[in-house]
């Protein structure tokens, strides 16, 4: 009886939990979780632009890798530039920093971006800015060698070269006693291979005269033009190593070299403030007989500002005058000096630099020498003589800065 009971018993209770089991309502449906989440919308990476132009001592420009290196953090950029006649324009994207610019050739040529022509200069970017017309150039050359250094380059592709040593640099630096010239010696010029022109720039303080050197054959023609900044602060004197003077302080000069040897270009200070110069030398390959040269002696002073004054006015167009430039013929070997005038215009003065150059041909009365005339469409020039007199006149014109000149098309159709 007691067993039985106890079943009853557990029957009941199971019932009973069945029943409330039942009775409880069904769960819900589960809500479904997202398995992921929308990806949150990408920004860009903000960086700066750094644009510019390199070269070498001189023409042409062969590819350069052009460096961007921030010494803070060591980050760095590059990029190659392709070989050119001239200079080579180039683009660095960067991201926000502080950058110092070199670059180099394939030959361990370099270059670099300096202010002070002793160091490297430094350049800050900001996001989304432009920092333009950096110039990446070759180091001036001075007593101490070249006046500045680059690092290794990060990719390791070159290495590291040096800059004058502290001591040499504060030897020049050092003024000068109150009064004394000083001659600095700039050293031998070098031409690049395969090229017969050169040219530096530099800075040249007050009593103060830059010296280049460069060998050249007897019966070679040289022809030097100095352009300084102010103008007429700064003349070229040229002498040989024999004590020859071939001309006193001027500003260009052209002629046939008498002796082979050593020959000085001196780039003297003409005024009492900082001088910025930019030197240019050219010896076309070959020789010429000296016999032939100095042929030709400018009109004098008075006939040539005759001339300039009475085209000016009947031509409504200004007419520079220079009394004594350098001539010469490479073909014929002639060489002299004469009397040039010239006209510079943008395309408002006059439409065609070919009329003007024959109007104050015809108005001149000297006989044109058909061999000497060039014509393009920006500029024309051409040689007029008398006897032995030569005049030389031109005429040019190059697009205003705001011109919106087509690169696909001549610069004529600007």
């Amino acid at each position: 009886m007691h067993t039985q009971k106890s079943f009853l018993h557990m029957i009941s209770l199971a019932l009973t939990l069945w029943l409330l089991a039942g009775c409880r309502p069904m769960p819900a449906e589960p809500t479904a979780i997202p398995t992921s989440m929308p990806a949150p919308t990408a920004t860009a990476a903000e960086v700066g632009y750094i644009t510019g132009r390199v070269h070498l001592a001189s023409p042409p420009t062969p590819r350069m890798v052009v460096y961007a290196e921030d010494q803070a953090n060591g980050k760095w950029v590059s990029t190659e530039t392709e070989a050119t006649d001239g200079e080579a324009s180039y683009t660095l994207v960067v991201p926000p920093g502080t950058y110092r610019l070199f670059a180099f050739s394939d030959s361990g040529s370099y270059a670099g971006y300096s202010l002070d022509d002793w160091n490297l200069a430094v350049i800050n970017v900001a996001a989304n800015q432009t920092v333009a017309d950096i110039i990446v150039r070759p180091p001036s050359q001075s007593e101490c060698g070249s006046m500045f250094g680059v690092p290794a380059s990060p990719d390791g592709r070159f290495a590291a070269v040096a800059g004058p040593t502290e001591a040499c640099k504060a030897a020049i630096l050092t003024p000068a006693a109150p009064d004394a010239w000083q001659t600095i010696d700039n050293g031998q010029i070098q031409f690049q291979p395969n090229t017969t022109s050169w040219y530096t720039n530099g800075d040249l303080a007050p009593k103060t005269t830059r010296r280049f050197a460069l060998y050249a054959l007897k019966g070679q023609q040289m022809t030097v033009n100095l352009v300084a900044e102010p103008a007429s602060s700064a003349a070229v004197a040229i002498s040989g190593a024999d004590g020859q003077v071939l001309t006193n302080p001027n500003n260009s000069w052209s002629g046939i070299l008498p002796v082979s040897q050593d020959y000085y270009i001196d780039v003297i200070a003409m005024t009492d403030q900082v001088v910025y110069y930019t030197i240019s030398v050219e010896i076309p390959a070959g020789t010429v007989s000296s016999a032939a040269g100095e042929q030709y002696s400018p009109v004098s002073q008075s006939v040539c500002q005759t001339i300039q004054e009475l085209a000016t006015r009947a031509l409504a167009v200004n007419l520079t005058m220079e009394a004594s430039v350098p001539f010469a013929d490479p073909v014929s070997g002639e060489t002299g000096q004469g009397c040039r005038l010239a006209a510079s215009g943008n395309g408002n003065n006059f439409a065609s630099p070919a009329d003007v150059v024959e109007a104050v041909l015809r108005g001149s009365g000297f006989t044109e020498q058909p061999s000497y005339r060039a014509d393009g469409p920006t500029g024309s020039a051409t040689a007029a003589t008398r006897d032995t007199a030569l005049m030389l006149i031109q005429a040019e014109w190059k697009p205003s800065a705001d011109a919106q000149c087509p690169s696909d098309q001549p610069i004529a159709n600007c």
